[in-house]
């Protein structure tokens, strides 16, 4: 540890911090240093004390950058393994236990666990340990407000903040729901009451503000579409612009983390606000992200949606580069590697459904070369992120990228054609292999979702009708439907809906047979042996988590505010 400390850069390793400490006590009294690490807790002290200790140390080698491994040759273990071994025996012997964790350094080990999951790439995990966090918070009565929390504190020497341990606890859950499409734990908003906010740094007060927005976006995501939907986005897209004015418009240019490199705390706080930025970024995607294929219609009311989204994904990607060119270490600041890809699969499909509009209507026109060199850029740093780091995120999101460059959108004379259709169909014994491509586009196959079809005909939705399942268990699947071709089928699968619902167990009968009848000589690298990956499953077998569920479901998800699945984008 002493070698790895002494030649660790990145200082801002011990970020766990921001866990348990606001803003305020951290900018008074400094950063913690790698080399208090070096203090280890004594043999007789409680369990929980000795897990903490751990799992600190396992966060620290996250960030560990890969060139620095030749210090390490000393070690019996490759830091990865350390890293690995650490925080696999806290979270068995202590983080899952319930009789250790009635306190708030047990409270702190879930919560850092959240951190290490996250970084490794295993938000699914993370989600599972943070919502563990959220119930043990509840318990002790943290989140109430009349000062009845209920804990024990196991070290004298402890900092502690519990409204601060609720209220991280909760922007993690919200984050992690928004990208996995998954349901909020809490709709607690008091985090952003006018205290909360007064007594809190302008960052603090923008990450709060966030946290409300984030659980009012996925409460409209959880409800049904409704007429109702765009007026709300409209309301919350307001107050997003209103939180942004908070900070002054030098402090939203991107750092510059070389420049701040030579300063511990300087990088430390760079970095955080380089995040915050994203996040802030990414908030105004998952915003709009419903509208933004719907903006070709003829009414063009859903026009803003998409040039948010685009200007939004414009800024992610410059600020992911930017990390990406000085950080090369792959676990971390993981979150962002995720929202890059995001970003970069939502502008080029702006892209290639703004190629349908004629071409004097084209809004994106002149900026279609830029944004193409800073995706391509984007997936020269993911190339890069997994040539150093063996990293499969990075190099799953660099190959779908290349293939969805691919997709050329540009005629021999210079003239932008036309490009893109975006369909959803099931995976079934007609289907062609998925994540394999032909000159009509790509298709890409997402566990738990189904097929995700790009191709040269204009951007707009398959549609899958209810499938019917024989008691042999063939799934038939109908052909997919263009939303702009109104269908007698498709409506009178609206009036369906009354129906009764199969048996649970009829249910998973169906499900087990369709991952059953996938096509002979699959090779989906994502589902091996034909099945789907476990659903806490790690990046190792499941690079993108489900975050490309969530993206298309989302992107997806305005096709219902009308009320028939045949609805023009």
């Amino acid at each position: 540890m002493k070698k790895l400390c002494k030649a660790s850069r990145h200082h801002c390793a011990l970020a766990h911090e921001v866990l348990t400490i606001p803003y305020t006590t951290l900018d008074k009294n400094g950063l913690k240093l790698p080399e208090s690490l070096l203090e280890f807790p004594g043999p007789n002290v409680h369990p929980v004390l000795i897990s903490r200790h751990m799992l600190q140390l396992a966060i620290f080698l996250l960030h560990v950058p890969p060139d620095l491994h030749e210090e390490a040759r000393g070690l019996s273990e490759s830091p990865r393994a350390i890293m690995e071994r650490l925080a696999d025996r806290a979270s068995s012997l202590v983080t899952t236990n319930d009789e250790l964790l009635g306190s708030l350094e047990g409270l702190e080990c879930v919560m850092i666990e959240t951190m290490y999951q996250m970084n490794m790439g295993n938000l699914r995990r993370g989600w599972v340990a943070n919502r563990r966090a959220m119930s043990i918070a509840q318990l002790m009565g943290l989140n109430r407000s009349d000062n009845r929390a209920q804990f024990k504190v196991l070290d004298p020497k402890t900092e502690y903040h519990p409204q601060i341990m609720w209220f991280r606890t909760l922007f993690l859950d919200r984050q992690l729901c928004l990208m996995l499409g998954l349901p909020q734990g809490s709709l607690d908003r008091s985090i952003a009451s006018d205290a909360m906010l007064a007594n809190d740094t302008p960052l603090g007060r923008l990450e709060r503000i966030h946290c409300v927005l984030a659980s009012r976006i996925l409460e409209r995501n959880e409800s049904n579409p409704s007429s109702q939907d765009l007026a709300l986005t409209r309301t919350l897209d307001v107050e997003l612009q209103r939180a942004a004015r908070g900070l002054p418009s030098k402090w939203w240019l991107s750092p510059n983390l070389e420049t701040a490199s030579t300063n511990s705390e300087a990088l430390f706080w760079d970095t955080i606000r380089l995040f915050a930025q994203v996040l802030h970024y990414n908030l105004l995607n998952q915003l709009h992200l419903p509208y933004m294929l719907r903006s070709s219609s003829a009414d063009r009311q859903y026009e803003y949606s998409r040039i948010t989204c685009v200007n939004a994904s414009r800024e992610v990607l410059s600020r992911f580069i930017t990390l990406r060119s000085f950080n090369r270490i792959a676990f971390s600041c993981r979150i962002i590697d995720f929202l890059a890809l995001m970003a970069a699969m939502t502008l080029l499909l702006a892209h290639l459904d703004s190629h349908r509009a004629p071409e004097a209507e084209n809004l994106l026109a002149h900026q279609y070369l830029s944004d193409r060199a800073m995706i391509e850029q984007a997936q020269e740093n993911m190339k890069e992120l997994n040539r150093v780091n063996a990293d499969a995120l990075s190099a799953q999101s660099a190959d779908l990228l290349r293939r969805l460059l691919a997709i050329e959108v540009e005629t021999a004379d210079g003239h932008l054609g036309c490009a893109g259709r975006v369909s959803v169909e099931e995976a079934g014994p007609g289907t062609a292999p998925p994540d394999q491509d032909d000159d009509a586009g790509v298709s890409v196959h997402i566990p738990y979702f189904g097929i995700i079809k790009i191709a040269r005909e204009g951007v707009s939705k398959g549609v899958v009708p209810t499938q019917a399942h024989d008691v042999y268990g063939h799934v038939e699947v109908s052909p997919l439907l263009s939303l702009g071709e109104p269908d007698p089928y498709a409506r009178s699968q609206a009036q369906l809906g009354d129906l009764p619902v199969p048996a649970p167990e009829a249910q998973d009968m169906a499900t087990h047979c369709a991952s059953q009848q996938l096509p002979s000589g699959y090779s989906d690298p994502l589902l091996p042996h034909g099945e789907y990956p476990g659903l806490t499953a790690g990046g190792d077998d499941w690079a993108f988590q489900g975050v490309d569920m969530a993206f298309f479901d989302s992107l997806m998800r305005s096709a219902g505010n009308e009320g028939a699945e045949d609805v023009s984008v």
